[in-house]
């Protein structure tokens, strides 16, 4: 399916908004934590390149959406390793987790490839949505950083309704989801641009 004007347009200004991100740089960090960011807003960048250039189609590839799922997983990462003393632990789960999904989503086919990437959105998901509430809730943090959570909810309402056309039931048509689609990458990246000061 083409991608309309408008949604070219989204695309463009949430690349821009990626790109400044990563090219403003994060002083408040740690050289691995800034990485772990910088990485993940060069993915929300290289994102909108392709879909520009390949249209939505692009999102049924395998090696895009092995891709894809490294977003939440090194905005989690930095996340825990910037937030909490469990980072060692939390990177040995992700990156094991990420790789059992990588051998089934290229070895296997059907709902076990699918599932995998699934529950690696899911743990990071989790921790995208959790952690910045626990540390607001706890005084450790202003409520800035709930945006954070804010861009996660976001995020995984994309997954999921991408999920559900790779999956043969799509939660809406496929023809509303590619329209809504663009809104929710700007959003997700203007939620976590905001929210990681």
């Amino acid at each position: 399916m083409k991608i309309s004007i408008l949604s070219r347009i989204i695309f463009l200004l949430t690349g821009h908004i990626a790109g400044y991100k990563i090219i403003s740089g994060m002083d408040n960090y740690s050289n691995f934590t800034t990485a772990l960011y910088t990485i993940s807003f060069g993915l929300l960048l290289l994102s909108c390149l392709l879909l520009l250039l390949l249209d939505f189609e692009i999102l049924e590839n395998d090696y895009v959406a092995i891709i894809s799922s490294l977003i939440p997983i090194t905005l989690s990462l930095g996340l825990v390793s910037d937030k909490l003393d469990h980072s060692v632990a939390y990177s040995i789960l992700i990156s094991t987790s990420f790789f059992v999904a990588v051998i089934l989503r290229l070895f296997s086919k059907g709902k076990v490839a699918s599932l995998a990437l699934g529950v690696i959105h899911l743990i990071s998901g989790l921790v995208i949505f959790l952690i910045p509430i626990i540390l607001f809730i706890n005084g450790k943090a202003d409520m800035q950083i709930l945006l954070i959570s804010v861009g996660g909810v976001i995020i995984g309402t994309g997954g999921l309704l991408l999920g559900s056309i790779k999956a043969g039931k799509p939660l809406l048509s496929k023809e509303k989801i590619v329209i809504i689609f663009p809104i929710i990458l700007f959003f997700t990246t203007i939620a976590f641009f905001i929210g990681l000061k």
